[in-house]
């Protein structure tokens, strides 16, 4: 029998979202309309997708009116970094600063090529060797004196995607408001665990993926406080006031919606059981292997492991083998062997940064796939160790020849 521990790429769909979803199709089909219809085909659909936004916003801490339906949590960053830097450059000439963490995801990362292109400056905080953003020196207590006003929107991820580190986010925002500019949180590795309110993060934009919930891929969410200047690269429509134009996919919303509830409902009983998993593995960790970052600092539902090794393709090939899914880092950089990035930002060595191994938990995480992984990390190490071996033989008669 499989077993799944990849959660943080993706998540199984939810039997409540599957019928949540069935069920909007089948009504759809019946009475077919675009939401944006004024017949009662097209008032129905508008009626399911805004039962939908308003379950969804109270999922997130949010008015339904700040939630704009995307297709996924990639679409959402874009959309919350660069529209909303758009939108403050356009009010003030001066604001062309965006500051992200070290840890982000890459889809805020990689908007640093949208924003050099569009003239913006791009600044990367440091990580310190814990996992953890170093938040900018202030100034009497306001903000970073070399923003100097220039600030038009801070990101930091919630929890990082890569080694589960909570970051200091509502401290971020603080100093990011300080400076008159926008902060956007992406908060899809957090929900599972954590108590994610809109209201009390005091950011002004959050991103969320639907199938990091048990949603379908290609359904999610950006929370955008209303009044926020927001300026998109892709008009069409109005759709989703005006940000996020093109038909929206009404049944994808409704099992979103139903994703979420369920997820939101089952959180303190899942914080509570991925916390004994988490221990259950890591006092069980064979020798040489041991947690990257610090148990109180990270999420319970995501576990980082440094191995004996820097060989993650042959150790990830032998859990595969054994029907064991888990992954050397974030999905997006899956099948590529390259050092951790953020690792490495952490202070590690290049090696160091080869040899990690990511654990997630979901909602139908056992002890028992615990007890499996366990049962076959050590002959995974072994395969790692005897590539090292070669890779070291090979660099020896290199450096000789």
């Amino acid at each position: 029998m499989s077993v799944y521990l990849d959660h943080a790429a993706t998540t199984p769909l939810r039997e409540c979202a599957l019928e949540a979803w069935t069920r909007a199709q089948r009504d759809l089909s019946a009475s077919p309309g675009n939401p944006a219809a004024l017949h009662f085909g097209g008032r129905r659909a508008r009626r399911m997708l805004e039962d939908a936004r308003e379950q969804v916003g109270a999922c997130l801490g949010a008015d339904m009116h700040e939630v704009i339906f995307t297709s996924g949590a990639t679409e959402s960053d874009a959309l919350g970094v660069m529209a909303a830097a758009r939108g403050m450059r356009g009010r003030d000439g001066a604001r062309e600063l965006i500051v992200v963490s070290g840890l982000e995801h890459d889809a805020v990362a990689h908007q640093r090529e949208v924003a050099s292109r569009e003239g913006f400056e791009w600044e990367v905080l440091p990580v310190d060797a814990g996992g953890v953003s170093e938040l900018p020196v202030t100034v009497n207590g306001g903000a970073r004196s070399s923003w100097d006003g220039r600030l038009a929107l801070g990101s930091m991820t919630l929890v990082s995607s890569e080694i589960g580190t909570i970051q200091p986010v509502d401290e971020f925002a603080s100093r990011v408001h300080a400076d008159g500019g926008l902060a956007h949180s992406d908060v899809a590795q957090a929900i599972a665990t954590m108590d994610v309110s809109f209201r009390r993060m005091g950011v002004d934009l959050v991103s969320v993926g639907g199938h990091k919930v048990g949603a379908p891929a290609g359904v999610g969410v950006l929370v955008a406080r209303r009044g926020i200047p927001m300026v998109t690269d892709r008009p069409g429509g109005g759709h989703e006031r005006s940000i996020r134009s093109g038909t929206p996919d009404v049944a994808g919303a409704c099992a979103l919606a139903a994703a979420l509830d369920e997820t939101v409902r089952e959180r303190p009983a899942f914080a509570r059981r991925s916390r004994e998993l988490r221990e259950h593995l890591l006092t069980h960790l064979p020798l040489g292997v041991e947690a990257t970052v610090g148990e109180s600092a990270a999420s319970s539902a995501i576990i980082h492991l440094s191995l004996p090794t820097s060989r993650p393709e042959a150790v990830l090939m032998a859990f595969d083998m054994a029907d064991i899914a888990v992954s050397a880092g974030s999905a997006c950089h899956a099948g590529v062997t390259r050092p951790s990035e953020i690792v490495m930002a952490m202070g590690r060595s290049e090696e160091a940064a080869l040899g990690v191994l990511r654990v997630s938990l979901g909602h139908d995480t056992t002890r028992a796939d615990i007890d499996a992984f366990l049962g076959a990390l050590p002959s995974a190490i072994r395969a790692g160790a005897s590539l090292d071996g070669v890779t070291h033989a090979r660099n020896e008669r290199n450096e000789e020849g």
